[in-house]
């Protein structure tokens, strides 16, 4: 109608700047933090090549994320919030599913979250389980960096122990096998009462607890003393790390970690 841009404009709207959407262009950030992920000692393509995402390969987290933010910052010095950090991960890099991988990489981190889906593929079966499990909550990681949540959890988890119904479940086991006489993570099936198995999952979930905590404190520590490093001119950091040698076989490559 007539009169209503010269209104429009005693409002304080300008109509004659044309309107620019945001800029597609990835941020800076976001190029460090995808780069960072892509390295081949943070994640890795999945082996079939069929499997991709928006054309782009699937790579598989090789450690929890909460774990590689604290590398990020460790590594670039770039002290990005870790809300900031999991917002700019690419959906092509993803956490595979503990039950997919064929080697254990780490038998304190994949058993508990083993364990962990199991309970979440029963919970539509015994309605006891369904009331235990958090809504929403998927990765046993983002459980035991809370306290508060990881104490509530075991103590509604100690429910179960007065169940009577047996479970059956996979579970990495170091073990002798007819090859060798070493050693060897070999996943394993187990039939148990679900008290028997409460049990030991409330131990791996504490083993775990310590064991991110234990990771943290190490990466905050390199951290520190990467920036000691910078400011003092006496003080100078080594990084070291383990070297990848075919040769080795896969016992003597876990007896070594």
């Amino acid at each position: 109608p007539r009169g209503s841009v010269s209104k429009l404009r005693k409002l304080g709207v300008n109509l004659s700047n044309n309107y620019d959407p945001p800029s597609s262009t990835p941020s800076i950030l976001q190029k460090e933090i995808e780069d960072f992920l892509c390295q081949d000692d943070i994640s890795k393509q999945a082996p079939d090549k069929k499997k991709q995402l928006h054309g782009k390969q699937i790579r598989y987290l090789l450690h929890h994320l909460s774990t590689v933010h604290q590398r990020f910052v460790t590594e670039t010095g770039n002290s990005c919030h870790y809300s900031t950090f999991t917002r700019y991960v690419p959906d092509f890099v993803i956490k595979p599913n503990a039950n997919d991988w064929g080697t254990c990489l780490c038998v304190t981190c994949l058993n508990p979250q083993m364990k962990f889906e199991k309970l979440q593929n029963l919970k539509s079966r015994y309605s006891i389980i369904k009331s235990v499990l958090i809504d929403g909550l998927t990765d046993i990681t983002e459980l035991v960096t809370d306290e508060i949540k990881t104490k509530d959890f075991k103590s509604n988890l100690a429910i179960l122990k007065d169940e009577q119904f047996t479970i059956t479940y996979s579970e990495w086991i170091k073990k002798k096998n007819d090859e060798s006489n070493i050693l060897v993570s070999t996943k394993t099936t187990i039939t148990s009462f679900i008290a028997d198995f409460v049990n030991k999952f409330t131990n791996e979930i504490e083993n775990l607890t310590h064991h991110i905590d234990r990771m943290r404190q190490q990466f905050r520590a390199a951290k520190n003393a990467r920036q000691m490093a910078m400011e003092e001119d006496d003080v100078a950091t080594i990084h070291l790390d383990w070297s990848e040698n075919f040769k080795l076989k896969q016992a003597r490559q876990d007896k070594g970690k």
